[in-house]
């Protein structure tokens, strides 16, 4: 069914000379990241250590080493890693991965729903619990905040990567105001309502560029009753891509925040991976930008990895 829907894309989007290298590029990169050595981290629960929350499928566990190998590398402080897996995720993969990040705290879908669920149900938080039901986004929103043991909380994807020291996010982290920070979207407004639209749904000004893909977020900035009545208005677009994302900013619209320079953090591959410091590729699966990110910026992680 997946190659199905890959050739399909394919012939969608007209990159038929796609087809091939793709399926040889995903087996040649699992190949060279078993070169590299496994990376340590603190153990879930350290107090002094960041949480960085990262959220993968089966099929996204390769670049998911890269991004979270890159990202530990570069941050040069103490990190506790919490994967969330999806239903894809099999004891197989969480092997695999373990392989690479023996001190990562690896919940299953099953083994958050067993802790997640009781304490929506507990709050009378039925909308919550609806939407990371019907939205595998909607965890990364509200399942990072319920296990996390951290002030602040690293939501990092799996098409994330980092290529020089992160000095500038680490002061930023390490300072004790509780401010968010995020990396800029380049779209002005990736929400799945319009800007009229949230101020009516929501009753609040967002701000423009916010990506969840890539952010420091406090824990105090996520109050789940009001993310509760958000989702309980009639007509919000639970299901859409970017409904996860528009509730964050929506929160984090309301508290203090700082975007990081996109010179150095970039979203979407504006620059390079020679002037920039991180890159978030996000973008469609056949997209130039993730291409970019497994035949360029991978290779550079990868290189990196090896001397290390």
């Amino acid at each position: 069914m997946n190659k199905i829907r890959t050739i399909l894309k394919t012939l969608k989007t007209g990159q038929f000379w796609y087809l091939f290298p793709h399926y040889y590029y995903s087996w040649r990169r699992s190949i060279d990241i078993e070169q590299t050595a496994p990376v340590i981290t603190a153990t879930y629960g350290t107090p002094d250590a960041i949480e960085v929350h990262m959220l993968t499928g089966a099929k996204h566990y390769v670049d998911l080493l890269y991004a979270a190998k890159s990202f530990i590398s570069n941050y040069q402080a103490p990190i506790s890693l919490i994967i969330h897996g999806d239903t894809s995720v099999t004891d197989d993969v969480i092997q695999k991965i373990h392989k690479h990040l023996p001190q990562a705290k690896i919940f299953t879908r099953q083994q958050r729903d067993e802790i997640v669920v009781p304490k929506l149900e507990a709050l009378g938080l039925k909308y919550c619990q609806r939407f990371r039901q019907i939205n595998v986004f909607g965890t990364k929103l509200i399942d990072a905040f319920l296990l996390s043991h951290s002030q602040k909380v690293i939501l990092l994807d799996t098409d994330c990567l980092a290529f020089k020291p992160l000095h500038r996010l680490r002061k930023l982290v390490d300072n004790n105001e509780d401010v968010n920070v995020y990396a800029k979207d380049p779209q002005p407004y990736p929400y799945s309502l319009s800007e009229k639209q949230i101020q009516e749904y929501f009753g609040v000004e967002i701000i423009p560029y916010f990506c969840a893909g890539f952010c420091v977020i406090n824990r105090q900035t996520i109050d789940l009753n009001i993310t509760e009545k958000w989702l309980s208005t009639p007509g919000y677009p639970s299901y859409s891509h970017y409904a996860e994302q528009t509730i964050t900013a929506a929160l984090v619209s309301q508290s203090a925040r700082v975007m990081l320079p996109e010179n150095e953090y970039n979203t979407g591959r504006i620059y390079d991976e020679k002037q920039c410091v991180f890159i978030h590729y996000c973008g469609h699966y056949l997209s130039e930008t993730r291409i970019a990110m497994r035949h360029i910026g991978q290779s550079i992680v990868l290189q990196k990895l090896k001397k290390s």
